[in-house]
């Protein structure tokens, strides 16, 4: 069993991790002490889609329907234990 590390060591551990993940195009949706939830991708505005399928009669549908499967937004949440290990999910 490792020893337990201090409350800044562990939030700083999880900052760095943080950081490196926010130059591969992550962002943080909500962050606590030992918990983040990072976030990458768009999800796709519908709104938009849908006035310019009525503006095209129809024919921007198409393009809808593969903007909606293909851009998704994925979640990962890491955590910093008593140890100081960042775990990704």
């Amino acid at each position: 069993m490792e020893a337990a590390v201090t409350t800044d060591a562990r939030r700083a551990e999880l900052a760095r991790r943080v950081g490196g993940l926010a130059g591969a195009g992550w962002r943080v949706e909500s962050q606590a002490d030992f918990q983040v939830v990072l976030v990458k991708g768009h999800r796709p505005n519908h709104v938009l889609h849908l006035i310019l399928s009525i503006v095209t009669l129809g024919l921007w549908l198409i393009v809808w329907l593969i903007v909606a499967l293909v851009s998704k937004e994925r979640r990962m949440v890491l955590t910093v234990n008593e140890a100081g290990e960042v775990r990704g999910a």
